[in-house]
């Protein structure tokens, strides 16, 4: 089976974390991600990012387990950290993003199968799970929560210049 993600320690420098893929059952899974964490006994641990995203539920486990970790993490994104990615990428006290890279942010989405009740339903969930994902947003930014909903409802690309401004990056 192939690793989608990759833990390297090297003796000179903290152990480096790459997430070049999907975030879930496709690419890193939360499960793989996490175990591989829990080696891990370091202060310093950097996370290298570039991911169009996936599952919010394995990124939210992802977040969690990184700002749980003992270590101070530092999140870089390398090319691209969109949707479930960007969940991530804020996990770090430090997050670099290169001139060249973006950040992309948007409401959660999802495909339901279901009567007009389950439909109903399902549009709870996903404002249940935006509230948490505007508080990891603004947490980390500072902004005002509508000012977070705009962003996601507009589903914005940010550039690191962006993403400096508005607190998304350090």
């Amino acid at each position: 089976m192939r690793n989608w993600f990759k833990v390297e320690a090297k003796a000179d420098a903290p152990p480096e974390i790459t997430i070049y893929d999907e975030i879930g059952a496709w690419g890193v899974t939360a499960k793989d991600f996490i175990a591989e964490l829990k080696k891990i006994d370091a202060k310093q641990i950097t996370v290298s990012i570039n991911s169009p995203g996936g599952s919010v539920f394995d990124a939210l486990a992802i977040y969690n387990a990184l700002r749980a970790h003992d270590a101070s993490v530092t999140t870089k994104v390398m090319g691209v950290a969109a949707s479930a990615a960007s969940v991530i990428a804020m996990a770090g006290e430090k997050v670099v993003m290169p001139a060249n890279t973006f950040l992309m942010i948007h409401n959660p989405l999802t495909f339901a199968y279901g009567n007009a009740d389950e439909m109903r339903d399902m549009a709870d969930v996903l404002d249940k799970i935006a509230a948490s994902l505007i508080g990891i947003y603004v947490a980390r930014t500072g902004l005002g929560e509508d000012e977070v909903k705009a962003l996601l409802d507009a589903e914005t690309w940010l550039n690191a210049n962006d993403a400096l401004a508005k607190g998304f990056a350090t």
